[in-house]
């Protein structure tokens, strides 16, 4: 008989091969990094597989396959290999779905399960009863089997392992071809009882329409064959560390391998012997997922550092912000008033400033009292705009009319010309303290009017 040769890029790892990560399109979308022509890149140790992670073999012990049911035993990782351990199961005969059922051939094994299984989620087993009144009879609502054209007769020890009977079953199964006509009797003895079934063909020699093989009958007793026996006829003995009250040491389970599958820390044929925590798992394996982790911790907790300390240094700043309308100019020694202008100083001898003409007044020597402010000043003048001086140049805008001065007068008024000085009422009696407008120089009105005339 003559073989193929091999061949690289069919995805199959052939004599001559390291790696075959399939067509170029399948290796660019996995294994290419790691398999080149059939031949495994600088430092990869694999490809491909369910143990096979970034062309490295997963460590010992990493969970490669899980369990799908209770009767179906997890996989893990050799450490050695980039394949998953071949998929095993419990040995039959082990007790499942609450003890409801028992495993065979990896399933677990219930009447109502079977039911469910080729009719429907909401179909059940029916009840005892029926397989104790029809199953015995032998005819076509019951028996245990046929012989040509002859249905047989249950024992009676064997009814619960005869003709499968359900309850509200529909009218087409879920899977094969119905052979026949489905089967239904109602049984009414003070309670009734829907007990129905049919003939469910996969093939020529499969029918689904009786209880299968592995299905409790009883208290430690399991259907064989359309035969209820008893469950010693699935021999555990054959595992090591196996006795009549424990399996592999009581450390394991019996596989279909006839081999014991040890827990976590045990080893040995029988998973008898203890296994130290370094040694069960690749120690490597396990700081480099630990340092990663730590890594990524250490990140996380470094931003957070850092988004604390901003909004710590930005709160701290924001309170160190005077709380009023204008912040004090650096150089300035007296205190913050927040109903003030830029560069205006307090009453205290020590705030006197220099004005923009060269003239040194404090507020209240610029601002008169308002008490004391009268149309003809002290020395017989009218009283004119003259004693702002230029303080209109230095003040705050404010919106509104402006009021400019009527003359280009430097006058100021000064402690000899008003009969008294200010003593700052009008700064802590308005909210901007202003001037008031200048009054009408009533004189020179006056003259106006007379010079029309």
């Amino acid at each position: 008989q003559l073989l193929d040769p091999p061949e690289c890029g069919n995805g199959f790892v052939e004599d001559g091969e390291e790696c075959d990560c399939g067509t170029i399109a399948e290796c660019a979308s996995e294994g290419g990094e790691c398999c080149s022509a059939c031949t495994l890149t600088a430092g990869s140790q694999c490809s491909n597989g369910l143990c096979c992670r970034k062309c490295r073999f997963e460590p010992k012990g990493v969970l490669c396959r899980e369990a799908v049911n209770d009767c179906d035993i997890a996989e893990n990782c050799t450490g050695n290999s980039s394949q998953c351990s071949p998929n095993i199961h419990k040995m039959d005969g082990y007790s499942c779905d609450n003890q409801q059922g028992i495993c065979f051939g990896g399933r677990c094994k219930t009447r109502d399960r079977q039911c469910k299984y080729i009719w429907g989620e909401k179909v059940t087993a029916a009840d005892k009863y029926c397989y104790e009144k029809l199953n015995i009879e032998g005819t076509e609502k019951g028996n245990c089997g046929r012989d040509k054209d002859s249905w047989i007769q249950c024992n009676k020890q064997d009814v619960l392992c005869g003709y499968l009977l359900c309850s509200n079953i529909s009218s087409v199964p879920r899977l094969g071809e119905l052979d026949g006509e489905i089967t239904s009797s109602v049984l009414q003895f003070g309670k009734v009882y829907n007990c129905s079934g049919g003939h469910v063909k996969l093939d020529e020699e499969t029918d689904l329409g009786y209880v299968e093989n592995g299905t409790p009958c009883g208290p430690n007793m399991v259907c064989l064959e359309h035969r209820c026996l008893p469950t010693k006829a699935f021999n555990f003995s054959t595992c090591p560390g196996t006795t009549d009250s424990q399996i592999c040491s009581g450390h394991g389970v019996c596989s279909n391998e006839i081999k014991c599958v040890c827990d976590r820390f045990w080893g040995g044929e029988d998973c008898s012997s203890r296994i130290k925590d370094d040694l069960y798992f690749d120690k490597d394996a396990i700081n480099k997922g630990v340092v990663s982790t730590n890594i990524i911790i250490g990140a996380i907790a470094g931003t957070i550092l850092v988004l604390a300390l901003v909004l710590g240094i930005t709160g701290w700043g924001y309170k160190q912000i005077p709380q009023g309308d204008y912040v004090k100019k650096p150089g300035e020694a007296d205190s913050f008033y927040s109903d003030m202008p830029p560069g205006v100083s307090t009453n205290s001898a020590s705030s006197s400033k220099k004005r923009s003409n060269g003239l040194s007044h404090s507020w209240s020597e610029r601002i008169p009292d308002t008490k004391h402010i009268s149309d003809i000043c002290e020395n017989g003048r009218p009283r004119s705009n003259s004693w702002q001086g230029n303080i209109g140049g230095n003040r705050k805008k404010v919106r509104g009319k402006r009021f400019r001065p009527r003359s280009n007068s430097t006058e100021t008024l000064s402690p000899a010309k008003s009969p008294s000085s200010s003593t700052g009422s009008i700064a802590s009696s308005r909210k901007y303290p202003y001037p008031m407008p200048p009054l009408p120089d009533e004189e020179k009105k006056a003259n106006r009017q007379s010079a029309r005339v």
